[in-house]
């Protein structure tokens, strides 16, 4: 499975973004203008776990 994000957690630093190899993740501006991170390619996804390593606020899981 894809990863998941938190949005209670998430503070759209783009560390997890950085970190995947696939570029699955894009950072995008929610309705509160605050900025978070989207698994926006989630087929693309290999599941290798560096966007979990990388997140400072521990927002990203792979179940």
């Amino acid at each position: 499975m894809p990863p998941v994000v938190d949005k209670n957690k998430c503070e759209g630093i783009g560390a997890c973004a950085e970190a995947c190899p696939t570029d699955v993740i894009d950072i995008e501006e929610d309705a509160n203008g605050d900025l978070r991170s989207v698994i926006a390619r989630p087929d693309d996804c290999v599941e290798c776990g560096n966007c979990v390593d990388a997140c400072p606020q521990e927002a990203i899981t792979i179940d």
